[in-house]
């Protein structure tokens, strides 16, 4: 019976992820209703609860499942700080290739980000916050230590690897801020601009 019953319940979590992301993504997170949720899921209000404690924990869990995505994609292209510019524009690439439900997902990280550090809970709800910002964290850690590595190979010119880091990350999640995958903006294009946009990044600034 149990065997029967899990996959049942996986299923159904994930539907209701997806079609949360959906609802958040065309209306916003606020102004998408939890109970629109339920409906469209096909469970009551009250099933709704049995996945997830309240509207944020779903946001926070989405939100998670995105930088989850991030570092398991980037840490497969910074694998090289002796070249490290193809290895860092490889990444850059990577940053557009998801299905476009991740991109959804990726929107919703750009818009509602600022939460995880200013909304604080209990229960599971808390424990997927602070498992996002840890997360959060190891990306950036991964690519301040990646810079960090190239500079001492010297295949990029020094500077701060933190503000580097930064800079890099904000720069490609800004796109999912107007970025629409029906758009006349293909991932081509996407990959070209930022691409470049990057290289000039990591030659640091003119010496004056």
């Amino acid at each position: 019976m149990k065997n029967d019953v899990a996959p049942s319940a996986r299923s159904k979590r994930e539907l209701i992820l997806r079609i949360a992301a959906e609802e958040f993504g065309r209306h916003g997170f606020d102004a998408t209703k939890w109970a629109d949720i339920a409906k469209a899921a096909g469970i009551g209000n009250t099933a709704l609860y049995h996945y997830f404690e309240t509207k944020t924990h779903c946001l926070f869990t989405l939100m998670l499942e995105s930088w989850e995505s991030w570092f398991d994609r980037w840490s497969k292209c910074l694998n090289s700080p002796e070249d490290a510019v193809a290895s860092v524009l490889t990444a850059v690439s990577a940053s557009f290739n998801g299905p476009k439900s991740e991109m959804t997902q990726n929107r919703l990280l750009a818009n509602e980000q600022g939460k995880l550090s200013s909304t604080r809970g209990s229960g599971r709800e808390e424990e997927v916050r602070l498992a996002s910002l840890r997360t959060a964290r190891k990306v950036e850690a991964l690519w301040v230590d990646f810079l960090s590595q190239a500079m001492e190979a010297g295949s990029i010119p020094r500077q701060d690897p933190t503000l580097l880091a930064h800079a890099i990350i904000g720069l490609l999640q800004s796109v999912w801020n107007w970025y629409r995958p029906e758009g006349r903006v293909t991932s081509r294009d996407l990959d070209a601009f930022y691409g470049q946009a990057v290289r000039n990044i990591l030659r640091g600034p003119e010496p004056g």
